[in-house]
């Protein structure tokens, strides 16, 4: 009986003994669940993909154009032939070509431009070549034109009043005389007054007038030959 009550005395011990130790047994930590995967990217989001640009239509290639031809070089300006200094003899040459020229045609308006083109002409002959025509020349109104082309010719103050005193001739048509009257007037050579004083008893009254305009202009005109 002793030996029963020994045995439950100590498996009541042991029994608290364990209980013990379990009640002061630290409380086994329970980890922490794992976070959650992040969910799977959904299927249906729409794929960040870039916009096309527009379409444009195809730009045609252009065709290359021939490269153009290099330009020669300009020629060097050449001097008309009226600014080109010429010799004497040239202008000699020249003055007998204009004279055969005006010879050779019956135009009327040719040979008026052969009078001022070889009035223009600064040769000592050309005068000469203008009293020739002057003298061989049977039409008044050329006869005019040739008297007219003096005033074109620098000096030749000599031959020019030789050339008016035949002009102004009561032989010559009255448009030629009032033409060489004026022409003497335009010389500013005063021994032209004398030429002139001539006529001062003309019958035509139109020619009278004219002369004595003429020496009107010459006596006022200081600059003249005495």
């Amino acid at each position: 009986m002793q030996r029963l009550k020994l045995l439950f005395a100590i498996g009541l011990a042991s029994t608290m003994l364990i209980a013990a130790g379990c009640s002061n047994k630290e409380p086994e930590t329970i980890p922490a669940p794992p976070p959650p995967p992040p969910p799977p990217e959904s299927t249906t989001r729409k794929s960040e993909v870039p916009t096309p640009p527009p379409l444009t239509p195809p730009t045609p290639p252009v065709e290359a154009k021939p490269a153009a031809p290099a330009k020669p070089a300009a020629p060097a300006p050449v001097a008309p032939p009226s600014a080109q200094e010429e010799s004497p003899a040239q202008l000699a040459a020249e003055v007998k070509q204009l004279e055969r020229d005006y010879y050779n045609t019956p135009d009327f308006q040719k040979r008026v431009v052969i009078i001022y083109n070889l009035s223009s002409v600064e040769s000592p002959d050309t005068i000469d070549a203008v009293s020739r025509l002057f003298l061989n020349e049977t039409d008044p109104d050329l006869k005019v034109e040739l008297v007219s082309s003096l005033s074109d010719i620098d000096g030749e103050n000599d031959k020019k009043l030789s050339i008016l005193t035949t002009a102004i001739r009561p032989d010559q048509p009255k448009d030629v005389r009032l033409e060489a009257i004026d022409g003497l007037g335009d010389t500013e050579d005063k021994r032209a007054i004398q030429i002139l004083q001539g006529l001062a008893n003309d019958p035509d009254e139109e020619i009278r007038d004219a002369v004595q305009d003429s020496i009107e202009q010459l006596q006022s005109d200081d600059t003249g030959t005495q």
